[in-house]
């Protein structure tokens, strides 16, 4: 088979301008049976692509701090997600729908850079990496006579 190489092309706009993801299922929220998927209805991330220059940048510059601060690459637990909160508040979720609180810019800021959310952030991280991605298509062969 021969891949159409236009289908491996990302969708830049889509990556700048976000888009919405709907992660259907998400393993590890049911302690009694942590190796199962649970089923999330309803819940969507309006979100900009991990490719998306401005947080490609941001991240960078983040990580080159950790590193001066973090010698030894032992960052705590609580800089790290308040790093990656604020990194994903500011350049990558526009939006969410599915849970008890609305989404505002107040709330959000606040409880992406709390330590204990640490799934709502990797759920967000995880819609953001799927942003701009099209679906791989196939050339046709012709059949030989």
């Amino acid at each position: 088979m021969t891949i159409k190489l236009g289908s491996l092309a990302a969708d830049l706009t889509k990556e700048r301008d976000g888009e919405w993801v709907e992660p259907k299922e998400w393993p590890g929220l049911n302690p009694e049976k942590p190796m199962e998927m649970t089923p999330l209805p309803g819940v969507a991330f309006h979100v900009r692509s991990t490719n998306y220059s401005a947080y490609v940048t941001a991240r960078q510059a983040a990580l080159e701090d950790l590193k001066k601060n973090y010698p030894d690459d032992k960052v705590p637990a609580d800089v790290a997600a308040r790093i990656e909160g604020q990194l994903a508040v500011e350049h990558l979720l526009l939006g969410w729908r599915g849970f008890d609180i609305a989404y505002s810019a107040d709330a959000v800021e606040t409880i992406l850079a709390a330590e204990e959310h640490r799934v709502l952030r990797s759920m967000i991280y995880w819609c953001a990496g799927r942003v701009g991605k099209r679906q791989i298509e196939f050339v046709k062969e012709s059949a030989k006579n």
